[in-house]
């Protein structure tokens, strides 16, 4: 049955051109007072299905917490906005995540508008994360080269490149604008996420998404190895990113194996987003004048990245073959098994 956000509360961030504000309930204000107060606090849990909620109880449960602490953050985050935006694209990667743990089951137009409304909400912050992310590589780089000569010319292409200092203030206005804008969609998908219908119970409704993601991963871990590419490598990681939050909403089916899972797939995935800051450090470097550091500086500079890029990408070779080494069908029907046991607990004397 479909419930109404209807009630005279208002959230800042959600009034429309018109002035007119779109409302939600006392039980979703309530809920949202809660994210509130639990800003600046550590996360005591991770999103995760509980044994006693169905599938579907427990999608929309998931998605309407992350969604309240990312309208939370928006509305009355703190001091570090840059850490508020941080949290709402990773809320963003976590709803996109979900869907596709259903997407084999659900309504094909659903899974496209409600994917793509979350594609454009992360993609509307994305810049402001990229305008900061290569200083601080190139920084950090700077700082840890064993070589003399690499740091200085690092050190050189840093001072060369753009702060953003005389246009700072309208960056974060700009930041600032984006965020109360996307908070409207954010509460529109988790009125969609209520009343999405999912036709099929327990590992029927998310066990062919898992395999799927799996799969997916799996094999564009094959082609980025093959091709090489900056592109490729990122779509590797989004697909792992996809998996990594898919096995947190999993892991109490069996929290031994899975935490390991989690472990393994956080590393890859945290390679393998190293890699892709140095790829924008790298595009940042070549766009810079030769007559702001010179040729020898930016040449330098940007094989330093180049060297250590190739270090990540070996790195996450290692470890993505040591963990997709698995065809999926098996690798999904394992934790099928931890599944149905978690679920039915007397059944597990006869399996």
């Amino acid at each position: 049955m479909k419930r109404s956000y209807a009630d005279t509360s208002t959230s800042p961030a959600c009034r429309t051109a018109t002035g007119r504000a779109l409302t939600v309930k006392h039980a979703w204000r309530k809920s949202e007072t809660t994210a509130i107060r639990s800003l600046g606090q550590p996360a005591k849990s991770l999103p995760q299905f509980r044994a006693d909620e169905s599938v579907r109880d427990g999608l929309v449960r998931i998605s309407g917490e992350l969604i309240q602490k990312a309208v939370a953050r928006i509305d009355h985050g703190g001091k570090n906005r840059a850490e508020d935006l941080h949290q709402v694209r990773l809320t963003m990667k976590r709803l996109r995540a979900s869907l596709r743990l259903v997407r084999p089951v659900i309504s094909k137009a659903l899974f496209r508008r409600e994917n793509r409304r979350l594609k454009r909400i992360a993609s509307s912050l994305s810049s402001f994360r990229d305008a900061t992310v290569s200083r601080q590589t190139i920084g950090r780089l700077a700082r840890s080269a064993s070589d003399k000569r690499d740091r200085k010319a690092l050190a050189l292409a840093l001072n060369a490149s753009p702060k953003y200092g005389p246009v700072r203030g309208r960056l974060r206005e700009r930041r600032e604008a984006a965020m109360r804008a996307l908070a409207r969609d954010l509460l529109e998908a988790g009125v969609n996420f209520e009343n999405m219908l999912i036709p099929a119970e327990e590992w029927d409704a998310i066990g062919p998404g898992f395999q799927d993601t799996y799969r997916r991963a799996r094999n564009q871990m094959l082609v980025a190895i093959r091709r090489g590419t900056a592109e490729a490598f990122h779509d590797w990681r989004k697909q792992v990113k996809y998996l990594y939050y898919q096995s947190q909403l999993l892991q109490p089916a069996s929290p031994r194996r899975v935490r390991a899972m989690v472990k393994e797939l956080n590393n890859l995935e945290e390679s393998l987003g190293k890699d892709h800051d140095l790829a924008l450090s790298r595009t940042r470097l070549a766009e810079l004048s030769e007559r702001s550091c010179g040729r020898r500086t930016v040449k330098r500079a940007i094989y330093c990245l180049e060297r250590q890029r190739n270090k990540l990408r070996r790195e996450s070779e290692e470890l993505g073959q040591k963990f997709f080494w698995e065809n999926p069908g098996k690798f999904a029907a394992k934790l099928a098994r931890h599944w149905a046991a978690w679920r039915c607990p007397e059944k597990r004397g006869g399996s």
